[in-house]
């Protein structure tokens, strides 16, 4: 939790999404990321795009400096920087031409966020070992790397049929499965795991998860469902109501 304007850090966030659009013409990779790094907050934006030298990166913040032509006024990064600056923060460049930029904000946490975020990553917690599974590759980066952050261990895998070779030979806690994957769903995955492996916790990972019913399918399927976009609180959270004093995984 940072304190700020709101509309200001929309501003300066919606600028380097634009700015990153326009530097992947023939499409690319948008990834952006927060966690918390001690006290403070650091936000990255990640692209794919044309990158570029480094005579160009010194100056990109500077005012009326733009390498759009006549479609750029130069102001934008120059005024993102200055807001950034006046939430306490700072905003930094490394980009290299023809590997894309990445673009880093810090900003410091509010007052008593960090204290807060420090007594819940304190809560003492059983570490498990989840499984993953996702078809894009962004979204099980993401839940794995949360994951971590929280003290599990996370495994990803990339299909159904991947999963289940996993459980076979390996022992889990939880399986996050995504809903809508090729070859096989979300659905046939708890099928499985809930008939050969009931001890494990599924939780169903999707775009559509308000529109599931209470009382349908799922409830006998999964133990939980997650709704795209998810959040760290809501994942840690999650396996909270979930994990509590959970016990060892049945021998296989």
């Amino acid at each position: 939790i940072v304190s700020g304007v709101a509309s200001e850090l929309r501003e300066v966030f919606t600028n380097l999404v634009i700015n990153a659009l326009d530097a992947m013409p023939d499409g690319g990779l948008l990834a952006i990321e927060a966690r918390r790094t001690g006290d403070q907050a650091v936000l990255r934006f990640t692209d794919t795009g044309i990158g570029m030298p480094e005579e160009v990166r010194r100056r990109i913040f500077e005012p009326f400096f733009t390498t759009k032509g006549h479609a750029g006024t130069g102001l934008g990064l120059a005024i993102s920087y200055g807001i950034i600056e006046r939430h306490g923060g700072q905003i930094e460049l490394a980009s290299e031409v023809g590997r894309g930029s990445v673009f880093t904000i810090t900003l410091p946490l509010a007052k008593g966020a960090h204290a807060a975020a420090t007594e819940r990553d304190e809560r003492p917690t059983r570490g498990i070992c989840a499984l993953v599974i996702d078809d894009e590759e962004a979204v099980r980066d993401t839940l794995a790397e949360m994951l971590t952050e929280m003290g599990h261990t996370a495994v990803k895998v990339s299909s159904g049929p991947e999963g289940l070779r996993w459980l076979e030979r390996a022992s889990f806690d939880a399986v996050f499965t995504d809903l809508s994957m090729p070859e096989m769903d979300g659905w046939a995955v708890a099928r499985h795991v809930r008939a050969r492996w009931p001890e494990i916790k599924t939780l169903l990972v999707t775009g559509y998860g308000a529109s599931l019913e209470p009382n349908g399918e799922w409830t006998e399927l999964v133990d939980a469902v997650i709704s795209k976009p998810f959040s760290f609180d809501e994942i840690a959270a999650t396996l909270a109501r979930l994990m509590t004093a959970p016990s060892e995984p049945l021998p296989r």
